[in-house]
């Protein structure tokens, strides 16, 4: 796909495959944006909840300069505008998730300000939870976890998924506190303790747990 670039855009100018990438997505906040998208489609308001600190203003530019780049597309839904990645703007998925991995072996630089969204912590679950590799059950299991009170579905298998929002059809159900998942994604503890089985397949429960004790003593 061919980007049409904005004459007020600051560009490297290099013929350079990543410097086109970050042509297109390496303005503050763009890849954050991407990050929410990629737990489903959502509302201008949902963005900023899970973007805290950004101005509207500037979300509004961000999002304009993703749909021209044909990153991002409106839908309608009940009278409702969404905001959802097309086809192009969900391949940078794999990218986002080796990004996400890296970042949970860093040190931070700055103390955090803001929670996380929960379509944050479910794109860092899936970053950890693809590389699990052979601690992966070869069957299929959905999961979903509570995390105070809100919730993603994990769909654990060979190839595991993350979503940021109720399951329909899960085969376990866990609770856990926000601040155990974020210890878990800091690479600071983990504790299996710290998750409680609420309903539904123990194996199931057993599997998700089993895959993020192996990452986190790679983290």
């Amino acid at each position: 796909m061919a980007t049409r670039i904005a004459q007020d855009r600051k560009c490297y100018g290099q013929i350079c495959p990543m410097a086109t990438a970050l042509d297109v997505v390496g303005d503050r906040w763009t890849l954050l944006i991407l990050r929410e998208l990629l737990g489903g489609p959502a509302r201008f308001h949902e963005l900023q909840d899970g973007l805290p600190g950004i101005a509207k203003n500037l979300l509004t530019s961000r999002l304009r300069r993703l749909e021209s780049d044909g990153i991002v597309r409106r839908v309608s839904s009940h009278s409702t505008v969404l905001y959802a990645l097309t086809e192009q703007g969900a391949a940078i998925r794999p990218a986002l998730e080796e990004l996400g991995f890296w970042g949970v072996r860093l040190r931070r630089v700055a103390p955090a300000e803001h929670d996380r969204s929960i379509r944050a912590i479910a794109m860092a679950l899936q970053s950890v939870l693809v590389r699990a590799g052979d601690v992966l059950p070869t069957e299929r299991y959905v999961i979903e976890l509570e995390i105070d009170g809100e919730h993603v579905e994990i769909i654990l298998g060979p190839r595991p998924t993350v979503t940021a929002r109720p399951s329909t059809e899960a085969d376990a159900r866990i609770r856990v506190a926000t601040a155990t998942m974020s210890d878990f994604l800091l690479g600071q503890s983990f504790d299996k303790r710290r998750f409680a089985y609420v309903s539904g397949d123990r194996a199931a429960r057993k599997a998700l747990l089993g895959a993020l004790g192996s990452m986190a003593a790679t983290t």
